[in-house]
């Protein structure tokens, strides 16, 4: 059994941390550890023995020297001031530019930092150790030797420290070398904040020509604000995200122009970072005050939902969206209330509710092409053919997608084009057009690189898996597929971790491991009964019992084909229904009930010449065919040599 020895260094206000990471170490070990062939170490200053005559930090040094992984956490505090180690302030700092020096100079340690996320207003005004901290993550960004991570707390960091150990001890870490990461902001907002500045700066020099000092000095302020937040968009988009951060976080303590605000939440929601977004949509609605039935409070809580909704907090999500509708209809704001609309019509979608999602969407459509509402009008054929795809109706949904990305391509919106991009893949997928879905979603891709929109990537990485797995190109999909998994552990997005795990079910089933299959099948259906997400909790109960099948527990996998079953029928989705009928008549046929078998073969026939599937159809009169002659002739044995 291999050891590897792993460092914690921090400073003094993670002690819960440190507890956690401990507990990791006994969590992998107890489990993980075992099956891999490996025995994680912990070490830290904890586990360090006095030593008379010596330094302490010395000895310390000695275990960093020596350890396999060095991980360091940081949150508001720089760490102990070192008089005894210039150039370092830090004991801190010595022990991680000590790893960093041996890793350069023997391959080793692997090197982990991780932040714990800090509100804005702290930022704004950091003090001098958590300036440190703040000044450390922008040189981490500037010299790109060594990734960072962001946690909200223990359970998080757990998470975290959990999925990089195990990814060091099978060998699958990501390479370190990565172009620098960039952010584009959306170009309304920001056309907004350049109009509203153009606007300050004029009424400042009418406020000093008026001799009004006390208004031309707020206006002054003003528009220094507005130019700070186009600065900070800027540096967003030369991949300076840390710098970009700092600026928006003094501004989001300091100003109260909804347009700066609006802008600071854009990029916070682009970085994925949640809370802060919660906390800037908190400071307009502060600013709004009593009018809290205004336009403006109804956008912001239609952003709320939209946070809740990554969340996985559904329950919130519909009331925030609900919340804004009202507002939206009291204004007769239409734009506001198709969006709203195409938000419910997401929910409801994902609840398997689609003849109300398909219904509201509509009418989303329908106020679009009123209002001429290009962009909107994209957004709900692009909402329209995602509910077409959850039908299994690909040909409904390439035609909705196709109206969709002709607006886009008109209109020129990259981010909107990159998600059509991406879901006409997905009806090219189901259509079986392999060569087209990859070069959609390699287009998708693209521009979502270019405007650095971390979901956008994921969901094209997870794609692009997709495509690699149809093909069985195995290991080109488990990469894809751990690209799009980090990502979206990174955001904490509940739903595109649903998906991820479900398609890591998939490529392990594929190479034959059920049992690292059925852990990533119930991580999913965890997630999705979670979200009430009907749709993926009938994809996992399918998953999971086609691996009962493999190891003979038919009964099992009766129970799961039926809970699968009754779902998409509740969905309406035909193709799904038709083959778990399939299944089901398999399964009934192993278990030597051949009158249910054969009534489920017949169900899905019917489907089949209904759907004109041809090859289907091709495949269930040959089971209809041996049903027949197993049930007349034979006690079952040959229905098990078919399988």
């Amino acid at each position: 059994m291999r050891t590897i020895s792993v460092f914690i260094a921090s400073p003094g206000d993670l002690s819960g941390e440190r507890k956690a990471f401990r507990e990791v170490i006994d969590e992998l070990n107890a489990g993980f550890g075992d099956g891999a062939g490996v025995q994680f170490k912990a070490l830290g200053w904890e586990d360090t023995l006095a030593s008379t005559g010596r330094r302490n930090q010395s000895v310390i040094n000695e275990e960093i020297d020596r350890c396999d992984v060095f991980i360091l956490a940081m949150h508001r505090r720089w760490g102990q001031s070192a008089p005894d180690a210039k150039p370092f302030s830090s004991y801190t700092e010595e022990e991680f530019y000590r790893a960093l020096d041996h890793s350069n100079n023997k391959e080793k340690p692997e090197i982990f930092v991780f932040f714990k996320r800090v509100d804005p207003a702290s930022e704004a005004d950091p003090g001098e150790q958590l300036k440190r901290v703040m000044d450390f993550r922008r040189q981490l960004e500037e010299t790109r030797k060594v990734l960072y991570h962001y946690f909200d707390d223990e359970l998080t960091f757990k998470k975290e420290v959990s999925r990089h150990l195990r990814a060091f001890a099978k060998g699958e870490l990501p390479s370190t070398k990565r172009d620098r990461e960039v952010l584009i902001l959306p170009a309304a907002i920001l056309e907004e904040v350049e109009r509203a500045k153009r606007t300050a700066i004029r009424q400042m020099e009418e406020a000093k020509l008026a001799r009004d000092a006390e208004r031309e000095a707020y206006l002054k302020l003003e528009s220094i604000q507005l130019q700070i937040a186009e600065d900070a968009a800027e540096l967003s988009k030369q991949g300076k995200i840390e710098f970009a951060r700092q600026k928006f976080a003094v501004l989001v303590v300091e100003s109260t122009q909804i347009k700066v605000l609006e802008l600071a939440g854009a990029f916070y929601k682009r970085i994925g970072d949640l809370e802060s977004v919660v906390s800037v949509t908190q400071k307009i609605l502060d600013v709004i005050g009593l009018d809290v039935d205004s336009i403006t409070a109804g956008i912001c809580f239609e952003n709320l939902g939209d946070v809740y909704r990554l969340r996985g907090e559904m329950g919130l999500s519909e009331e925030m969206f609900r919340k804004a509708l009202g507002i939206f209809e009291k204004h007769g704001y239409k734009s506001g209330i198709g969006a709203v609309y195409r938000d419910l019509g997401a929910i409801l979608r994902g609840r398997g509710e689609l003849r109300q999602a398909e219904q509201v969407t509509l009418q989303a459509l329908a106020i679009d092409q009123e209002q001429g509402d290009r962009e909107g009008e994209s957004s709900s054929y692009l909402h329209l053919g995602l509910i077409y795809i959850t039908r299994s109706e690909y040909e409904k949904a390439e035609e909705s997608f196709k109206e969709s990305l002709e607006i886009s391509e008109e209109i020129g919106n990259d981010l909107s084009l990159s998600a059509v991009y991406g879901n006409l893949g997905t009806a090219y997928l189901g259509l079986k057009k392999f060569e087209l879905a990859e070069a959609t979603f390699k287009k998708s891709l693209a521009i979502q690189e270019v405007v650095g929109y971390k979901e956008g990537m994921a969901s094209a990485y997870g794609n692009l898996g997709n495509i690699y797995l149809a093909r069985n190109e195995v290991g080109d999909a488990e990469a894809m597929y751990k690209k799009c998994l980090s990502i979206m552990q990174d955001m904490g997005h509940a739903e595109g971790l649903a998906n991820t795990f479900g398609n890591l079910g998939r490529l392990y089933k594929r190479q034959g491991d059920y049992s690292q299959a059925d852990v990533m099948y119930r991580k999913s259906l965890a997630i999705e009964e979670s979200l009430d997400r009907k749709i993926g909790m009938a994809n996992d109960y399918c998953n999971l019992a086609i691996l009962r099948h493999s190891t003979g527990q038919h009964d099992k996998a009766e129970e799961l084909f039926r809970k699968s079953l009754a779902i998409n029928e509740i969905l309406g989705r035909q193709p799904a229904i038709m083959i778990q009928c399939r299944h089901l008549a398999i399964t009934c046929a192993l278990r030597e009930n051949y009158d249910s078998a054969i009534d489920f073969t017949v169900r899905a026939i019917e489907i089949g010449e209904v759907l004109g599937d041809k090859e289907e159809l091709i495949m269930l009169n040959e089971l209809l065919s041996k049903l027949h002659e197993v049930k007349t002739h034979t006690n079952g044995a040959s229905i098990e040599n078919e399988k």
